[in-house]
């Protein structure tokens, strides 16, 4: 007789020709941390995941150890798997995505600059930067010590605003890697999965500005 949790043990769907099209890449992905929404080539693997959560969400979960997450409605909506949730997450450490402290920093900062700054519509990387900078300017001299305190420079300040446009070009590649971003050029387009920053940040984000100035 089969018990309710055994019933729950369905991976017949990856059977189904849309799984021998999709799932390995999809699988792939999510293991490599990239969120996924209606979006450009994402939206295959979107649509898939609208199809089977609930299947996908029981073969990490039990396979895994890791939970399939959703957040958003309609054309905001995205999926991840949150293997940070988990202590013992069976992915291998090479799949598991992680920020140095001055990329989540500067990463902070673009979102407040961005969205809680009312600069929603910039899509250009070099207007960013100068926002940032002049956004910043009284705070420059924190904002460098505490890019530097968070890597491996021991503490060195740079002399002028290049380290931080580094720190803002490695930012927003590794936000690209994972599916916050899209770049093309100068083009900068934030996607909806870049809110979860904001879930995971929130007061962080909010309070930057404070948090930067102990360090003048």
């Amino acid at each position: 007789m089969e018990s309710s949790h055994t019933k729950d043990i369905d991976f017949s769907f990856l059977l189904n020709d849309d799984s021998e099209a999709v799932f390995s890449k999809l699988d792939y992905l999510l293991k490599d941390g990239v969120h996924l929404q209606k979006f450009g080539s994402q939206v295959g693997f979107f649509e898939y995941l609208e199809k089977y959560s609930k299947e996908l969400r029981n073969y990490y979960q039990i396979l895994f150890g890791v939970t399939l997450e959703w957040k958003g409605e309609g054309l905001g909506k995205y999926y991840y798997l949150d293997y940070h949730s988990k202590e013992r997450s069976k992915l291998p450490e090479a799949h598991k995505t992680t920020f140095k402290n001055d990329v989540l920093i500067i990463g902070f900062i673009i979102y407040k600059v961005i969205f809680f700054d009312g600069n929603i519509e910039l899509n250009s990387i070099a207007l960013l930067k100068k926002k940032i900078t002049l956004d910043y300017e009284e705070y420059e001299e924190g904002l460098l010590r505490l890019i530097a305190k968070s890597t491996d420079g021991g503490g060195k300040l740079s002399e002028d605003d290049v380290q931080i446009d580094k720190v803002v070009d490695r930012t927003l590649s590794q936000f690209k890697k994972i599916g916050w971003v899209e770049l093309k050029g100068d083009y900068l387009e934030t996607l909806p999965s870049i809110h979860r920053l904001l879930y995971v940040y929130e007061d962080v984000i909010r309070d930057m500005k404070n948090i930067i100035t102990k360090y003048k």
